[in-house]
């Protein structure tokens, strides 16, 4: 039925049998025939052979109506397959909030100057959600914050992107503790941390265990500049991506402790659907907008 729909449409467009015939690479006959069949399929008439050239009927508009949108989306179905495609329709991604904190203004910004056509959906979440968002096949992208030495999931294309840290800060006005400290010290005061499922508030309270200690929590709450803020005020220890902590409008009210006995060093992984059709350029400016923004320094 598609290349009869293909025919009908291209003698209307071109309002003659022999200019759809020359358009489609077809002779008169073939396309006469096609346009035929097409009706029979249908049981309706869609050219008025009584004048000439041939008009088409009431039915027949509508039917060219609805069928060229039709093919409109069928190419547009056939262009969403292919890599070298223009980006176009809908960009899925995920990243963590901190992450996204840092780097997606600059990449929102560079994929809809690239593809204005790109229609971009972006989801914060832990690490652990978004691997398995991908996997589901609800996301085609997302950046992923790992301890190192732990591999994003099976099932998916990842590729390694930065090594960055996670600083300790206190008040400098009112310190907790002297740095350098260990981390039996550091769990005898109250934190101030993302909520659970954090991969850095994971690696700490997992290094307190270690030593026979647990991890005080003072106030949980997303958002690093609001845990800075309180960190700032005194209200207990807090951690930052060394990236933010720089940027941060809290950062002449804070200093860094060093620990001696953790390591909370993290990499980014860029991880993506296996088959991503007409979006691999569109993540290839991904790429480049994250890496800009989380190097560190």
């Amino acid at each position: 039925m598609l290349e009869e729909l293909k025919a009908f449409i291209a003698v209307v467009d071109h309002t003659s049998l022999t200019r759809a015939a020359e358009k489609l690479y077809l002779t008169q006959s073939a396309v006469s025939r096609r346009v035929q069949q097409l009706e029979d399929l249908l049981g309706t008439t869609l050219l008025d052979r009584s004048s000439r050239p041939p008009s088409v009927t009431a039915v027949g508009q509508r039917v060219y109506q609805s069928g060229a949108a039709i093919l409109r989306d069928l190419d547009r179905l056939m262009r969403i397959t292919k890599d070298d495609e223009e980006p176009s329709g809908t960009f899925r991604i995920g990243l963590p909030q901190v992450i996204a904190d840092v780097a997606l203004f600059e990449i929102a910004r560079r994929l809809k100057t690239s593809f204005p056509r790109l229609e971009l959906r972006c989801r914060t979440e832990w690490s652990a959600t978004l691997q398995q968002a991908i996997a589901a096949g609800d996301l085609d992208a997302a950046i992923l914050m790992l301890p190192i030495g732990t591999m994003p999931l099976d099932g998916m294309e990842a590729e390694h992107i930065a090594r960055f840290d996670v600083l300790i800060v206190q008040s400098k006005a009112t310190p907790l503790v002297t740095s350098p400290a260990r981390i039996a010290e550091l769990a005898d005061h109250e934190w101030i941390l993302n909520p659970q499922g954090c991969g850095y508030r994971a690696l700490l309270q997992g290094a307190m265990e270690g030593v026979g200690k647990q991890l005080r929590l003072g106030v949980d709450v997303h958002g690093t500049e609001t845990q800075l803020h309180l960190v700032a005020a005194g209200m207990g220890l807090g951690l930052a991506p060394r990236s933010l902590l720089s940027a941060s409008s809290h950062l002449p009210a804070l200093s860094v402790v060093d620990a001696i006995d953790i390591s909370l060093v993290f990499d980014l992984w860029l991880a993506h659907a296996r088959t991503l059709g007409n979006l691999a350029k569109a993540l290839g400016v991904l790429h480049q907008a994250l890496v800009d923004p989380v190097q560190p320094a």
